[in-house]
């Protein structure tokens, strides 16, 4: 498949076109400058758990998950340092303190209008209803498709409350594909098989990459140019994780080693910028 791709690159102005830049050594904030048919979304270099922001050129800010609890500085300055002032949307795809630590301090700081989150999440959330009070929720559930942003198409894949499951997303925007991975159950990976993703530009790895958290054979019914895995305290990523993905000349970008990321869509293609760990917090 990867030669296929390097045809067609050859022979097409059109498909998706990557390339990698880096933010100069002094950081004080980041102007995406996004345009119209533009969308970001960056993976957080937090120093535990996960959290991605999506920026619209409309201006809307939507936040999938908030990271582990006491990362909340983290968080902070990351989100000052991308102009966030207000959030829109909060997503959860896990009710795990690794996802969902920094929930309180983000509804109560960033005028959030709606979280949403699956159904194995919404039970535990309403024992919490005093969080979120002014928040309208919504509960997603196995099918569930919504436009979040203009352009922006979602689709819940897979949503199951056992262990090592949560909730798998697809992002759509204009011809680019995101898989957001959380689940990695048997019965998750089964369903995930049965479901078109060989569209997938880009996907996040499930559960920081622990051992057996993917197969070789979901890779390669995916076929993704980038996998991105985040950084979880305590948590050692799997090395034969990173060899399968490198065996499918996949880039990785792995938070601990590369910082936050940002990959930039246009509607031709798309930009990935880093920022090492030194520079976030200048």
């Amino acid at each position: 498949m990867k030669v296929l791709f390097a045809i067609l690159l050859a022979f097409t102005n059109w498909y998706y076109i990557p390339s990698e830049s880096s933010v100069p050594v002094e950081v004080e904030n980041i102007d995406l400058n996004l345009k119209t048919n533009e969308l970001a979304i960056t993976f957080l270099s937090l120093s535990s758990g996960e959290s991605t922001l999506i920026q619209h050129e409309n201006g809307e800010n939507i936040l999938i998950n908030t990271g582990s609890s006491g990362t909340e500085i983290e968080l902070k300055k990351l989100l000052e340092l991308y102009n966030v002032k207000n959030i829109s949307t909060v997503i959860l795809t896990k009710d795990d303190p690794y996802f969902n630590g920094n929930l309180s301090w983000v509804l109560q700081n960033y005028d959030v209008k709606q979280l949403i989150v699956g159904e194995s999440t919404s039970n535990h959330l309403k024992r919490k209803k005093e969080i979120f009070d002014d928040v309208s929720v919504h509960v997603w559930s196995n099918g569930t498709k919504q436009q979040i942003l203009p352009g922006l198409h979602t689709e819940v894949l897979f949503e199951g409350a056992q262990v090592h499951e949560g909730m798998d997303l697809s992002l759509k925007f204009l011809r680019h594909r995101l898989l957001i991975l959380t689940s990695m159950s048997d019965r998750a990976k089964a369903q995930l098989m049965e479901k078109n993703l060989s569209d997938a530009n880009i996907f996040k790895v499930p559960q920081f990459a622990i051992e057996n958290s993917l197969s070789h054979e979901m890779i390669k019914h995916m076929d993704p140019q980038i996998a991105v895995i985040f950084s979880g305290d305590n948590i050692k990523p799997s090395s034969d994780i990173f060899e399968l993905l490198h065996d499918e000349w996949i880039d990785l970008y792995y938070t601990k080693k590369h910082g936050t990321i940002t990959i930039k869509f246009t509607d031709i293609n798309y930009e990935v910028i880093t920022i090492s760990h030194g520079e976030e917090f200048k």
